[in-house]
């Protein structure tokens, strides 16, 4: 994976800002961090005080984007590595055939995941509110597409 994504989401980000400041509540460079984690990249904890935009890519493509707010350490750290929960990256994979080619399945998913995917997090100070969360994955849901995200794609420009 190239620093392409990672600098394309630092100028997301720039833009969410002067939107934000534009709006009368400004998220400014202070209150978040773009954290990130690579390819192969671990899974980690939700830092306290923090929520969280996350975004999965593989070979430069969006998979999944999501949002955790600070009470929501399982959905950031584990649940899109396994089949627990509803929605899950892991679950998305494995029912999608075009997948099938790289050998990840239902019991190597979370490996697969973590070895084949670029994880990026985007770290936002708990007090920004919930609307500052929204706000980001809803522009970084416009800038990328990611595939997995089906009902909000089905009708639009793509």
């Amino acid at each position: 994976m190239s620093n392409a994504i990672v600098d394309k989401v630092k100028n997301i980000m720039d833009i969410v800002c002067r939107l934000s400041t534009e709006l009368g509540n400004p998220i400014t460079e202070k209150d978040y961090i773009i954290e990130d984690r690579g390819c192969p990249h671990q899974s980690s904890q939700l830092p306290k005080g923090k929520c969280a935009v996350y975004m999965f890519f593989y070979k430069d493509e969006a998979l999944k984007i999501g949002k955790a707010n600070e009470k929501s350490n399982a959905r950031y750290s584990s649940q899109h590595y396994g089949f627990n929960a509803s929605s899950t990256l892991a679950k998305s994979l494995v029912a999608d055939k075009s997948m099938w080619e790289t050998e990840m399945n239902g019991e190597n998913a979370s490996d697969w995941i973590k070895a084949n995917t670029h994880r990026i997090n985007i770290l936002v100070d708990a007090s920004c509110g919930d609307a500052a969360i929204e706000l980001i994955e809803a522009v970084m849901h416009y800038a990328f597409n990611p595939r997995y995200e089906g009902a909000l794609h089905r009708k639009g420009r793509r």
